[in-house]
């Protein structure tokens, strides 16, 4: 037969957290008169859904619908700082820092809600949108009501900030020991993969992947299994396509148009099957971790393995295109032993005459 199937597995591990003092996000949140809540935040959504999730947590953390919540990242003179949305930290630093400051507003709105019902503000608790005396539903107060006698009555605009600001690292200097980390928790992965490798034409066809991820807490699970698939298909990409060899930054050989940039289309989708785990860091909004970047790190590796389980070759240079993969199939007929098979780049009529005895780490990939 011409094609075998084949199975791999890649385990990853990333951290979160790490802003080491650099790059700290902000935001503010004022309670309007209405008990409406507005939130300067500057952590850009770009399509990941950082505006939807902070909502999620300045609503749970206030104790109000959702609908309530506005998020405002509409320019940078209006919004507080954030130095960006990047190294996955949206919904853990960012998130944060929204939860911060929605826990400055909070027990503001506590406090005057206790002033009013003549109640100790740690009996009181805050259920979509009313302060409840805890035991006795009926003695409340609406978060409007709230916010309007501290505008007409206190004088007082509700409001409250928060910066997310990891301490430095530190080392204890007798004996190396890590006192302070340089990151806040570590997110775990696995990406299971088969594969249908053709050893005639090198073809290599992704039937499906099956990926397991912790993000300690899936605050808003569609849009992490949202985020966990589109990183599969990146991962695919990665794996098998999105050549952005030689030589980076020389262009060189690179098409001209984005046309000729080869990307996984809907015909190339294998099945996938997301499973979220949920073990809570200590340190995220609601024992989040990242999901972001480790999304498509996973799949490249897995597919690699999953060759090797097919046809017995290590393809170890990506894209795994199909002359690579036929480069190796070569190699392996020709009586290259696989102990060579990794290491520095040769021409292919050289590695046909490398032996066992001169090199246990020779060839990475095959010149042509």
């Amino acid at each position: 037969m011409a094609k075998h199937r084949g199975r791999g597995i890649a385990a990853i591990e990333y951290p979160t957290g790490m802003n080491q003092n650099g790059d700290p996000s902000q935001a503010w949140i004022k309670l309007k008169m209405d008990g409406r809540v507005d939130v300067f935040a500057g952590t850009v959504d770009i399509g990941q859904g950082s505006k939807t999730v902070h909502s999620q947590i300045v609503a749970d953390t206030l104790g109000v619908p959702m609908d309530w919540v506005t998020m405002d990242t509409s320019n940078t003179d209006s919004s507080a700082f954030c130095m960006g949305t990047f190294a996955s930290r949206g919904t853990f630093i960012g998130g944060n820092a929204v939860r911060l400051a929605a826990e400055k507003v909070r027990n503001r709105i506590l406090e005057i809600g206790g002033e009013l019902l003549e109640i100790d503000p740690g009996d009181l608790e805050i259920i979509d949108g009313e302060v409840i005396a805890k035991g006795s539903p009926d003695k409340k107060i609406g978060v409007g009501d709230i916010a309007g006698a501290a505008t007409f009555v206190k004088g007082e605009l509700i409001s409250g900030q928060g910066t997310a600001l990891k301490d430095y690292a530190t080392l204890d200097p007798e004996t190396g020991a890590v006192t302070i980390p340089p990151h806040s928790a570590i997110s775990y992965a696995a990406c299971a993969v088969e594969v249908e490798v053709d050893e005639e034409t090198g073809d290599v066809r992704v039937l499906k992947m099956s990926q397991v991820y912790d993000v300690g807490c899936a605050i808003n699970p569609t849009m992490v299994e949202g985020q966990i698939e589109g990183g599969a298909i990146q991962g695919l990409g990665l794996g098998l396509l999105e050549n952005c060899y030689p030589y980076y930054p020389s262009n060189d050989h690179r098409g001209g148009q984005f046309g000729s940039y080869l990307a996984p289309s809907m015909e190339d989708l294998p099945e996938l099957e997301c499973i979220i785990l949920e073990n809570p860091s200590a340190d995220g909004p609601f024992g989040a971790k990242a999901i972001g970047e480790m999304a498509n790190n996973a799949q490249p590796p897995a597919i690699a393995t999953a060759i090797y389980n097919a046809v017995g070759v290590w393809v170890t240079e990506l894209p795994i295109t199909p002359e690579k993969v036929l480069r190796a199939l070569e190699a392996k007929a020709a009586g290259i032993p696989e102990s060579v098979t990794t290491g520095k780049v040769v021409r292919y009529d050289e590695a046909l005459s490398i032996t066992s005895h001169q090199s246990a780490d020779a060839v990475v990939t095959f010149a042509v």
